[in-house]
């Protein structure tokens, strides 16, 4: 049975992580829900690219999900930091020891929430907004536990195949990677 991701997107998310972070996984044949904070339809913070939601995220239950993966992005991140929904669900998938993943600035809504434990990477010069305990600015992707953690745009490919390989196994991380020339 395919592993179930929930994406969640507020306004202004980045769109690079997004868009890598959904196709990367439909591609390894994950299903991926889309859900949006504030609306059916989000607009990115940069190319101001707007994404029509599969849902909301008041409809998510985080039993019916494997992983819940946060795109960063600003304002988007701190919308998703300063969400008691977000927090919840969160919560949710750290009680059941389920992935979590977000990607630049999104930790912070990791932190937020009380989940962020350890060592993690952002974004650099996020983590004076998320916690200066634990950044590692060496990492582009970083698994502590139940949670993965990467630095932005830039390695957003290589966070998305990071989470195929923890959700789908080594075979189909390296068959999508191979196929991305990654």
């Amino acid at each position: 049975m395919a592993k179930k991701v929930i994406v969640p997107l507020a306004q202004g998310f980045e769109e690079i992580e997004a868009m890598s972070i959904i196709d990367i996984l439909k591609r390894a044949e994950i299903d991926v829900t889309v859900a949006g904070l504030d609306g059916l339809e989000i607009t990115g913070g940069y190319a101001k690219l707007t994404v029509k939601t599969d849902t909301l995220l008041e409809n998510i239950v985080a039993d019916d999900f494997d992983m819940i993966v946060l795109p960063g992005g600003m304002p988007g991140s701190e919308f998703l930091a300063k969400s008691d929904l977000v927090k919840s669900l969160l919560n949710d998938f750290a009680k059941n020891n389920k992935f979590i993943g977000a990607i630049c600035a999104a930790p912070w809504a990791l932190n937020e929430a009380g989940v962020l434990k350890g060592d993690y990477t952002c974004y650099p010069s996020c983590e004076a907004m998320i916690k200066e305990d634990g950044y590692k600015s060496d990492k582009d992707v970083l698994i502590n536990e139940n949670v993965m953690t990467s630095r932005g745009p830039a390695t957003a490919m290589s966070f998305a195949l990071e989470i195929v390989k923890q959700l789908a196994g080594e075979d189909k991380y390296q068959e999508i990677k191979s196929g991305l020339l990654a």
